[in-house]
C-alpha cells in the first residue's frame, strides 16, 4: 500500500478510531488495511485505493471463502463504513 492510500484511510476513519470501543476499532482498522493490501496485491488492474470497486471486493470475498461467517460480516461492516465515509457505493455483502 502506498502512503497516500494510508492517508486516505486515516482521514476517513479518524473519527471512528477516536470514539467507542478502542480495542475493537483498532482490530477493525487493521482488518481494513489487510483487506485493501490483499486486494491491491491480487487484482491486476488495481494499483491505488481509488481503483477498488465492486469487482475487486467480490474477488476478495471469493478468495476468503474459508473464513468464518462472523469474521466476514465484521470485515464487511468496516468496508461499509469506509465506503460510506469516502462517499462511494456500498460494497457487496459476502455470501455466507
Amino acid at each position: 500500500m502506498i502512503p497516500e492510500d494510508k492517508k486516505i484511510i486515516d482521514f476517513h476513519l479518524q473519527e471512528y478510531r477516536r470514539t467507542g470501543a478502542t480495542g475493537y476499532h483498532r482490530k477493525q482498522y487493521r482488518r481494513l488495511i489487510d483487506i485493501i493490501d490483499d486486494i491491491l496485491e491480487h487484482e491486476p488492474k488495481c494499483h491505488k485505493i481509488i481503483h477498488i470497486g465492486r469487482r475487486q471486493i467480490i474477488g476478495y470475498w471469493e478468495r476468503t471463502k474459508t473464513e468464518s461467517k462472523n469474521a466476514r460480516l465484521e470485515k464487511w461492516r468496516i468496508l461499509c463504513l469506509f465506503f460510506e465515509k469516502s462517499e462511494q457505493k456500498t460494497p457487496p455483502k459476502p455470501k455466507v
